[in-house]
């Protein structure tokens, strides 16, 4: 072949490769530009945002106070052992209406009283209520105060023992109109669950011994589930040393384990080194995740740290303890700090003798804006509260009944006690997050409960048209 022809060859190629490459560029651009150039059409979906009506308050009471086994020939019979002194109150405007829920394994005219509040303006009534009861005989002694709760679908309690000389009773409420079924799941001081389940009828209170799930176990946690209706979990205690009573108690449920939690109205009366003696005592679980768990003490007036925190690590569903007996007597804070989430609740009891009388504590949760609680009848009532926040704060409390309103101003994490009138309801109002905590201590009496907020509103709801 000629070099002539190779050239043209050559060229002839070159001119069909480029042409290719315009063509394809051609093409692509072509491509991208059609659906550039074409118009765009968007329609958002029409919707509204509707606040639902706010449902009523309920409000479930523990009712009377139980004892097991008085009739030696019925070691499991129930019975009365004392009837509570009730106080509730509402804001103005909202209907505040009692019941009382039948409790039907009990002999005698025992009662579970409740109350429920009218929502007012698509918003949840303030209400609240709370009882108080003294008992004095030969198997019982002491003084227990408890605040009326509503029903939820999980909760913990963290107390009780299933030794000898405790008679601990779970007091599962279902106040609403639909059938719940309930499980318990106990956990202990060596680790593993156990669990049952009970069925409880609309409108009645069920009782369950502690001992039934946890025999012999000194340091129990129980979680509480629900399916069907919520329910409101209790534990009413009595303990006896000696054949000698040594107090009785009505304790509050935990809603769920915390990483940040804060023990208030802890009081510390009476020293003890020996942790299976102890007066003043944390009991913690971390159910989910082992747990590395820091415990500060405060003053109760100021909210200042006392002595150096305690650090203690909690094995994935093994219950443990702390001592805090060593404290001077004063009623303090102790505030818990976990890696993981963790339920605590604090003992504290006047003495070890005939006439003593002891108490349990669980954490505070926090209060922003206005709530109600109701200081039942009982001995030198105070308010404990802690400022949860790190700038000050002023608290407001205001009797629902009529009344000046008290002024209390909290420094940046620090905490204040106000004396209260018992028998009365009031108001907190707060604009920045608190804890508080109804406390109460005389000769041989002790008891305390956190108070809760009152039933947050309904939250908006988008509705989208289709």
């Amino acid at each position: 072949m000629s070099s002539r022809t190779s050239v043209r060859l050559v060229a002839t190629g070159a001119r069909l490769t480029v042409g290719i490459v315009v063509s394809a560029a051609c093409v692509a651009g072509a491509v991208i530009a059609i659906p550039a150039a074409w118009p765009t059409i968007a329609s958002a979906p029409a919707h509204t945002t509707v606040t639902p009506v706010a449902g009523d308050t309920l409000l479930s009471c523990a009712g009377s106070f139980l004892a097991l086994g008085r009739d030696a020939a019925q070691a499991s019979q129930l019975s009365v052992a004392g009837t509570p002194k009730l106080v509730s109150g509402a804001s103005e405007g909202a209907n505040l209406t009692s019941t009382e829920l039948a409790m039907s394994d009990v002999v005698g005219t025992g009662a579970a009283p409740g109350f429920t509040a009218s929502a007012q303006d698509r918003e949840p009534a303030l209400a609240a209520a709370a009882q108080s009861v003294t008992v004095s005989a030969d198997d019982l002694s002491g003084f227990a105060a408890s605040a009326c709760r509503p029903p939820s679908m999980e909760s913990w309690i963290v107390g009780g023992a299933g030794t000898t000389g405790s008679s601990d009773i779970l007091l599962i409420a279902n106040p609403g109109a639909v059938t719940a079924t309930v499980t318990f799941t106990e956990y202990g001081s060596a680790g593993g669950t156990h669990s049952s389940e009970l069925v409880v009828p609309a409108g009645t209170q069920s009782t369950v011994p502690l001992v039934a799930g946890s025999a012999g176990e000194s340091s129990p946690v129980v979680k509480v589930t629900s399916s069907g209706a919520p329910v409101r979990a209790a534990l009413q205690s009595s303990l006896i040393r000696t054949l000698d009573p040594v107090g009785i108690d009505v304790q509050d449920a935990i809603a769920q384990p915390q990483k940040d939690s804060s023990l208030l109205g802890v009081r510390a009366l009476v020293g003890s080194d020996d942790d299976d003696n102890a007066s003043t005592a944390v009991r913690l679980l971390a159910p989910e995740a082992d747990a590395t768990v820091t415990l500060q003490p405060r003053n109760a007036a100021t909210g200042s740290k006392v002595g150096d925190p305690k650090t203690v690590k909690l094995t994935a569903g093994q219950v443990g303890s702390v001592n805090f007996s060593a404290l001077k007597p004063g009623l303090y804070a102790i505030d818990v700090k976990a890696s993981t989430p963790v339920v605590a609740a604090a003992w504290q009891t006047t003495g070890f003798a005939k006439g003593s009388d002891f108490a349990w504590m669980t954490p505070a949760p926090l209060l922003t804006g206005t709530t109600a609680f109701a200081v039942a009848e009982g001995p030198a009532p105070q308010l404990h509260l802690q400022n949860a926040s790190p700038q000050a704060t002023t608290v407001e409390l205001t009797p629902l009944q009529g009344g000046a309103t008290q002024r209390v101003v909290l420094q940046p994490d620090g905490a204040a006690t106000v004396a209260l009138s018992a028998s009365t309801t009031y108001t907190l109002s707060s604009p920045t997050s608190v804890r508080a905590a109804v406390v109460y201590s005389g000769i041989g009496l002790l008891a305390g409960y956190p108070v809760w907020a009152t039933d947050a509103a309904a939250a908006p709801i988008t509705v989208y048209q289709r």
